[in-house]
């Protein structure tokens, strides 16, 4: 039977470290009978030390670019990638069977017409590439499937040769460096690779339903508030990875690792209010001062 395992990356900044860690230990707490999972690192360090395997970048871009360095370091026959910034509310393991008969790389997502304008790209922008792509291809990615094949190997390969035209196809995206989204979207159009259609129970964007989601690590939930998705895999978003609410999925895990004790998780509902209360306090008084300030200026 072909190994089977999971991966995420971290480099950088400590915090990157730290997400990874909290993501292997929710992965760990919901799965009945965890898989391997590796870390691609840019060094070694306590965090690392918690993983099954921790792989050394040799040279770590610190962006989203390293995800295009993947293929040499897949440590297992078929891998799957969560992006560090993800927190498990339930088992993850069912995520093979899902891609079990899609694509050697594969993706939740979409495939879309050559006309249509909702995808990572738009067959408009695509040059001499036009001839090589007969679909626009939208996508999540904070899951990658990968089987360690030739096929999957010229997926990341020929985005890394994309990069260096990053602006010259006019991606989508709002992102700080060339995201690595819209360069796998083109990517898989050109090597015939689709992704699976997106399920929502397999992950869901906190950004998407901020302030509308009910969560509790000691039930193993993560739904939106009107009952209509529960999801097993919440992608935060690094930025609300350092909110409140995210802190208390972290503590609450910890609690629960130590027996649940009732008294632990109510300490973390009023910590988690109190320092909420404070982070809208603080918001307010920058836009009252921005507000003066620009009164001022008038």
């Amino acid at each position: 039977m072909p190994s089977l395992g999971f991966i995420t990356i971290a480099t950088g900044h400590e915090h990157y470290y730290k997400m990874a860690y909290h993501l292997l230990n929710s992965y760990r707490h919901f799965s009945a009978n965890p898989l391997p999972f590796a870390i691609l690192a840019g060094q070694e360090n306590i965090y690392t030390s918690a993983f099954d395997d921790c792989i050394l970048l040799q040279s770590p871009r610190q962006n989203y670019l390293d995800k295009l360095d993947m293929f040499p370091y897949l440590p297992y026959e078929t891998n799957i990638f969560i992006d560090a910034d993800c927190l498990a509310y339930g088992d993850l393991n069912g995520l093979f069977p899902m891609f079990q008969s899609g694509d050697d790389f594969s993706c939740f997502g979409r495939v879309l017409p050559l006309e249509d304008k909702t995808g990572w790209f738009e067959y408009q922008n695509l040059g001499e590439l036009k001839e090589k792509v007969s679909y626009v291809v939208g996508l999540h990615g904070g899951i990658y499937y990968m089987r360690k094949t030739e096929k999957c190997r010229a997926v990341l390969e020929t985005a890394q040769q994309l990069a260096p035209r990053y602006r010259e196809f006019q991606f989508k995206g709002n992102f700080a460096t060339p995201g690595d989204e819209p360069l796998v979207a083109l990517s898989m159009a050109l090597n015939r690779c689709k992704p699976i259609p997106h399920d929502l129970s397999a992950i869901l964007c906190y950004w998407e339903h901020v302030g509308q989601m009910r969560l509790s690590v000691p039930k193993g939930k993560a739904a939106t508030r009107d009952g209509s998705v529960q999801t097993n895999l919440l992608h935060w978003g690094t930025r609300f990875t350092k909110t409140p609410l995210y802190k208390k999925q972290i503590a609450d895990l910890a609690v629960m690792e130590r027996g649940g004790n009732p008294l632990g998780l109510l300490g973390n509902q009023l910590a988690c209010t109190a320092a909420t209360g404070i982070s809208h306090i603080g918001q307010l008084e920058k836009r009252i001062s921005g507000k003066i300030k620009r009164t001022m200026l008038k």
